[in-house]
């Protein structure tokens, strides 16, 4: 499993990747999904995606996909209401592409994530940002470092919200505790914010010469992400033809 590790791939080139599949999703043919979807299935289980996210955070994933997929579902159905027989078998399949697709989506995001470091991703928006935003291109990359370094503390904080509500169990009902629960988030989350402004100006992130690193693009990862990229386009290609 260490070939298919993503650690110490280049971010840039996962970024570039990442895009370039995420479009692909919406254009190939339904075996090119089920192939994007087998391939990011192995290549979560390489690099332990499932062990670094937890169960309860797959599980929730896996309940928006059949939740949207289930939604596409009815919306096709919906011709039942005009006393029209809706075609089932063709609604089933529409649904169930979409959740191969949002599958795919979600993969290659938490893949990205999971395998980069909040300071990665933002030096590798910085540097595609560069030769647009100039000397600013360092605040976009700061940007993206804090939001995805907030992601799992968010959800970390939920969850711990959600835990000490059960062990204390307050006298409140269902809706109560469904507008309390935000509340103490965000109220949770604003306090660590001060915390996160301190640790930024102390690690002198809030300066261009934070985000500016020069590093080079090893010629290998180059070649196997060029042959990634022409894996991913053949079945487009092939459906052209």
């Amino acid at each position: 499993m260490k070939t298919l590790s993503l650690l110490s791939f280049d971010p840039r080139l996962k970024i570039i990747l990442a895009a370039t599949i995420g479009i692909l999703t919406w254009h190939v043919p339904v075996y090119a999904l089920c192939i994007y979807t087998a391939v990011i299935l192995i290549l979560g289980v390489g690099n332990k995606v499932h062990l670094t996210l937890g169960s309860r955070t797959i599980t929730t994933y896996l309940y928006f996909i059949l939740l949207w997929a289930g939604i596409k579902f009815a919306l096709d159905c919906t011709p039942i209401f005009q006393g029209i027989t809706p075609d089932y078998q063709a609604a089933f399949l529409s649904s169930g592409i979409l959740a191969l697709r949002l599958s795919i989506l979600i993969g290659i995001g938490l893949l990205l994530a999971t395998t980069s470091s909040a300071r990665q991703l933002g030096l590798a928006l910085s540097w595609f940002m560069r030769p647009i935003l100039g000397k600013r291109s360092w605040e976009p990359g700061l940007s993206l470092a804090l939001m995805i370094h907030f992601i799992p503390l968010i959800q970390k904080t939920f969850s711990q919200v959600m835990q000490a509500m059960e062990l204390r169990n307050p006298p409140r009902s269902k809706w109560q505790r469904f507008l309390l629960v935000p509340q103490a988030v965000l109220r949770i989350c604003a306090q660590k914010t001060w915390t996160q402004t301190v640790a930024v100006a102390a690690r002198k992130l809030d300066s261009p010469d934070a985000w500016t690193q020069q590093i080079p693009l090893p010629i290998s990862q180059i070649i196997i992400s060029f042959c990634a990229l022409c894996a991913a386009f053949l079945p487009l290609a092939l459906a052209t033809q």
